[in-house]
């Protein structure tokens, strides 16, 4: 095969984090600085794409917030596919682009969907309990996205202070967030320390607690990230 009928699967760049950390705006202004090397990917309740992922997030928008219907293992297989899609679309387009910045990805629906779906069992506040069914379930579905699309090859965590987070989301939402909403956060929280504890090649960790005076700081040092990533792959 000649060399210029090759073609390079794009480096695919998840940004990721509990809700009010700023990972939207991080994603937006990544996507900005590199230009037409880069692709936005939004997040799935943001609107855009097409009518099919526009349907499938709407029909999971009727029960309560986090698009949870009150049957999370129909809700984690939809939004795997929503996310197996928008990797066929990409992987389909006639000129690819170098690098995909994508707003929540495969990272984002294991860790919130193990959370929202061990919420239904009773632990007696046991919270190493919590943790090993929720990891178990993490686990599965990560093995059931790595079977059917690669996982990101880089996924940036972006952490706050968690008191900061819950301030930009009533900021956003016009609320507090519930009680139920905080349980799930917190979860979510811990599932993905977890998850970059096991993975650190992959996820790598962006403290952003010190940086609120200067948010251009925390974007440099995912865009070298990133350009390490791609460093890393020739």
């Amino acid at each position: 095969m000649h060399e210029a009928n090759v073609v390079v699967s794009p480096l695919w760049v998840s940004i990721e984090g509990i809700n009010g950390v700023g990972k939207t705006r991080l994603a937006v202004a990544l996507s900005g600085r590199l230009g037409a090397e880069g692709r936005l990917v939004s997040e799935l309740t943001d609107g855009g794409g097409d009518g099919l992922r526009a349907a499938v997030v709407a029909a999971l928008s009727t029960g309560r917030s986090f698009l949870r219907t009150g049957h999370p293992l129909t809700e984690t297989m939809a939004l795997l596919a929503l996310k197996v899609r928008e990797y066929e679309l990409v992987a389909a387009l006639p000129d690819p682009p170098a690098i995909v910045i994508e707003d929540r990805g495969v990272d984002t629906v294991a860790v919130y969907q193990a959370a929202i779906s061990t919420c239904r069992f009773p632990t007696g506040g046991d919270t190493a309990a919590v943790d090993r069914m929720m990891r178990a379930a993490a686990d599965r579905v990560y093995a059931t996205a790595a079977a059917w699309r690669p996982l990101p090859d880089l996924t940036v965590l972006l952490v706050d202070d968690p008191a900061a987070c819950e301030r930009r989301f009533a900021d956003r939402e016009g609320r507090a967030m519930a009680d139920d909403e905080q349980q799930i956060v917190a979860r979510a929280r811990r599932l993905y320390r977890w998850r970059a504890g096991i993975e650190p090649e992959r996820i790598r960790v962006v403290d952003r607690t010190a940086r609120d005076s200067d948010p251009a700081e925390v974007v440099t040092i995912v865009e070298d990230l990133v350009a390490d990533a791609v460093r890393s792959r020739r």
